[in-house]
């Protein structure tokens, strides 16, 4: 009997599997356009939400920044003027670093040493912690957890036993909640919650005292006529009473009062009958239609700025030595700090979900993932039943059922990749775009370009990786099919 000699079959390599799916993508270019448009979609989709999301996320800390620096005056007049509140100092001591004149300040005022501020220090951090997240919750959910009661009034309410098994009870069927700390740790910490509050009430007994020394030293002068003289006699009370005022923060307090003093003599404008004529006559419109705000752009320019102070001269108001340009750059930084307010009120819901886009976007974002799979998967299945012939051919010629799967894989690959790309910039520009109409110069300084350009990765890589998924189920029909049942469907 003749010896049959059976070798094995030849495997191709994976650099010409791969340039045999790219030709099948050349010669199906139309469908290959039409899976790849799908994906363009479900990635400009996920691509916006992600780059609005870190946008929001960089601007409100930004914007975190400059409302605390404009409001520096009246934080040193409500820390003057009493002591601060328990969460106000848990929040303080919790970002307290001993290299800090924070740390030195509350050393002098209170009393206790560094090493027993470090001390307080971790149980601060876990009470903010708790402290966000009851804040975080709806008020619904809230109130259910821990009744009426907000700040540390909760921890004070879960002291009473009845009213934290009524917490534990309703923690239990909320499921979707979690504690940033197992339950046992934050039972733990209530045990320790009267030590905590005890150290509190040291550190504003201290502050109140402090305070009582300013008050004595500044009389009758309200404390913040008083600031306008920080960086002289003023600041000299400050640091004698235990407050750590640096000559920068002193002088920067003193021309924030003056700028605010100026500001209010302006804004009293609109209630001067000549003023409102003259601007009216200006902007040639109604004395009744004039408004602050009209005032507030009427002055941003330097020349118009000097016209309005002499005629606040004329109308026998006290300018004092304000200058055009120093009133053009009062009315700069006042449109700025409006801005500053609706970005804040823009970015309130920044947190939660993935990456930050908040619960409803994160839905939103899996379901249009679904709807994209699902697409890709019906264009890939359809692709297959087109080429019935072809992989008939192909298995005839000794074609692997591994090398079928791979030039359809690889096929969904290469879509995945230039949908990924495609969708990742249509949904940059997007949502770039949306985000400059919003908060405007508050913007590009802020802009997030690293967290960007990872989410630019997440997006490229999500398209190629469903892409890849989808295709599998069509990939292994392809591959499983006999030569002779694909001849016969025509």
């Amino acid at each position: 009997m003749k010896k049959i000699d059976v070798q094995d079959q030849p495997v191709l390599s994976p650099g010409r599997i791969f340039q045999i799916a790219v030709t099948g993508v050349k010669y199906r270019l139309f469908r290959a356009i039409v899976t790849v448009a799908v994906i363009i979609v479900a990635m400009a989709f996920l691509m916006n939400i992600l780059t609005e999301s870190l946008i929001k996320r960089a601007v409100a800390e930004s914007v975190r920044e400059q409302i605390d620096e404009l409001h520096r005056v009246e934080t040193w007049v409500a820390r003057l003027s009493m002591a601060q509140s328990a969460e106000e100092l848990l929040r303080r001591l919790a970002v307290l670093n001993a290299s800090d004149d924070d740390a030195v300040e509350l050393q002098t005022i209170s009393g206790l040493s560094l090493a027993e501020l470090e001390a307080l220090q971790p149980r601060a951090h876990d009470a903010v912690k708790y402290l966000n997240f009851f804040r975080g919750l709806d008020f619904g959910r809230r109130r259910v957890l821990v009744g009426p009661v907000a700040g540390t009034g909760i921890f004070d309410r879960l002291q009473d036993e009845a009213g934290w098994h009524q917490f534990q009870s309703a923690l239990a069927d909320m499921v979707a909640i979690r504690l940033p700390k197992p339950l046992v740790e934050f039972q733990e910490f209530l045990e320790g919650w009267h030590d905590l509050q005890a150290d509190l009430a040291v550190i504003q007994a201290g502050q109140e005292s402090a305070n009582q020394q300013v008050r004595e030293a500044l009389g009758d002068e309200a404390i913040i006529d008083a600031l306008r003289n920080a960086d002289g006699s003023f600041g000299d009370v400050l640091r004698e009473a235990g407050y750590q005022l640096t000559p920068d923060v002193a002088a920067t307090l003193s021309r924030d009062v003056n700028r605010m003093e100026k500001m209010t003599l302006v804004e009293a404008t609109i209630n001067n009958a000549g003023i409102r004529q003259a601007i009216a006559a200006e902007r040639d419109v109604l004395p009744g239609d004039v408004t602050m705000q009209m005032i507030w752009r009427f002055v941003r320019n330097p020349e118009r700025a000097e016209w309005f102070i002499g005629m606040m001269r004329e109308n026998e108001l006290d300018v004092g030595d304000m200058t055009g340009e120093e009133l053009g750059s009062i009315a700069e930084q006042r449109a700025h700090t409006r801005l500053l307010t609706i970005a804040e009120q823009q970015t309130l819901e920044a947190e939660g979900g993935l990456m930050g886009i908040g619960s409803r976007m994160t839905w939103l974002a899996l379901v249009s993932m679904l709807v994209c799979a699902v697409g890709i998967a019906n264009a890939m299945l359809m692709s297959v039943t087109e080429r019935f012939r072809e992989i008939a051919t192909l298995k005839c010629l000794g074609a692997l059922d591994a090398f079928i799967m791979s030039v359809f894989l690889i096929e969904a690959g290469l879509l995945g990749l230039v949908g990924g790309i495609g969708g990742a910039i249509a949904g940059l520009l997007l949502a770039t775009g949306r985000m400059a109409l919003t908060f405007r110069s508050l913007l590009w300084p802020a802009f997030p370009w690293q967290d960007i350009f990872y989410a630019g990765l997440i997006s490229i890589g999500v398209g190629m990786v469903l892409a890849a998924v989808s295709a599998v189920y069509p990939s292994f029909r392809a591959a499983r099919l006999a030569p002779m049942e694909a001849m016969r469907i025509e």
